[in-house]
C-alpha cells in the first residue's frame, strides 16, 4: 500500500482553493448541505479512491460510499458519493476528479496491457521511473492497482549499468574488473547492464552480470537473442524495454524475455469521470444518495 500523508493531500487542496471558494461564497449557497457523485463514463479500474475520499474528509464531508482502488467497474458505476457543505464539496470536486481522471486512466491502460501479457505467459509487466516529478507516489499506486510493478522505484534501490556510465569509466571493456568489485560490496544486489547487440549481452554476462536489459530491439531480432543467451548462461534473465505497446506487447511476451519494461502507461488517456453536486434534500427525495 503506497501511504500518503495528510499535508501531501491538503497541499492538493490549498493549490486550487487557498483561501475559500468564492463562487459558493457569493452565491449564498456555502453552508446549504449538498450531496455529491462521482461516476465513471465506461469501463474503469480505479485507483487513488481512498486519496480522494480523504480530499472531503478533509474538508469537514462525510463519505457515503468508496469505490476500493485496484476494483474494475462498469460505465455508470458510482464509485464515490459524499454529503457536506455546499463549498467543501465544490472546493474538493476538481481536486478529486482531476486525480482520478488521470490517475485510473494509468491504471485501467496498465491493466490492458497486464492482461495481454498473462494471456501469453506469466511474466512481470515493468513500470519506470519516467513519472513526472512530484507524481512518484500517485504514478506508482496508479500502476500498482493496474497489476503492474515497479522497475526501479530510484536510483538508491537497483544497480543498472547505462553507455553513460560506460562512458565514464572507458567503456564495456571495464566492466571484467568492475562487475565482480561491484558485487562483492553489493552482495544482496543483482547488477543490471543494459545492451543493444548480442555481442555486448554476451560480454555482459561473461563478465557477470545478472541481468541484461535490451532496448528498442525488434521482436524478430530478441527472440533469437534470448534463446542464444539462455543456451549460454543458464542464470541469466534478461528484459526488454522501450518501444513496447498494446500492438506489440503479445508478440514481446512470446519472446522468452523475463519481464517487459515500459513507460508508455504513464501517458494513458485520462478517464472519462462525472461529478454531479446536488442539494441534500433533492438527493435523498429522489434517491440520490445512497442512504
Amino acid at each position: 500500500m503506497i501511504f500518503f500523508q495528510t499535508h501531501e493531500i491538503e497541499a492538493w487542496i490549498n493549490e486550487d482553493a487557498p483561501l475559500v471558494d468564492l463562487t459558493s461564497q457569493l452565491l449564498g449557497i456555502a453552508e446549504q448541505p449538498a450531496c455529491l457523485r462521482i461516476t465513471c463514463r465506461h469501463p474503469t479500474r480505479l485507483t487513488m479512491m481512498e486519496e480522494a475520499s480523504r480530499i472531503f474528509q478533509l474538508l469537514g464531508a462525510e463519505v457515503r460510499h468508496c469505490t476500493p482502488s485496484g476494483c474494475d467497474v462498469a460505465a455508470g458505476s458510482v464509485i464515490l458519493e459524499v454529503i457536506g457543505r455546499s463549498d467543501a464539496l465544490h472546493r474538493g470536486w476538481k481536486v478529486a476528479m482531476n486525480l482520478l481522471e488521470y490517475l485510473c486512466g494509468i491504471a485501467t491502460h496498465t491493466a490492458q496491457m497486464v492482461a495481454r501479457v498473462e494471456a501469453i505467459k506469466p511474466i512481470p509487466l515493468l513500470v519506470t521511473r519516467k513519472h513526472l516529478p512530484g507524481m512518484k507516489k500517485p504514478m506508482i499506486k496508479a500502476i500498482l492497482d493496474g497489476g503492474a510493478h515497479p522497475h526501479r522505484l530510484g536510483l538508491s534501490e537497483t544497480i543498472l549499468i547505462f553507455e553513460n556510465h560506460l562512458n565514464v569509466i572507458g567503456g564495456r571493456p571495464a566492466l571484467t574488473d568492475k562487475l565482480p568489485k561491484m558485487q562483492m560490496a553489493a552482495c544482496e544486489k543483482k547488477i543490471s547492464v543494459e545492451c543493444d547487440t548480442l555481442e555486448q549481452a554476451q560480454a555482459a554476462a561473461q563478465a557477470g552480470c545478472d541481468l541484461i536489459q535490451f532496448d528498442k530491439i525488434p521482436v524478430n531480432t530478441l527472440t533469437p537473442w534470448v534463446s542464444e543467451l539462455k543456451d549460454q548462461f543458464s542464470h541469466l534473465k534478461v528484459v526488454i524495454a522501450g518501444g513496447v505497446n498494446l500492438e506489440n506487447i503479445q508478440d514481446y511476451a512470446r519472446s522468452g524475455v523475463d519481464g517487459i519494461v515500459l513507460s508508455s502507461v504513464y501517458h494513458a488517456k485520462p478517464a472519462d469521470i462525472g461529478v454531479t453536486i446536488q442539494p441534500l434534500e433533492a438527493t435523498q427525495e429522489h434517491g440520490f444518495a445512497s442512504l
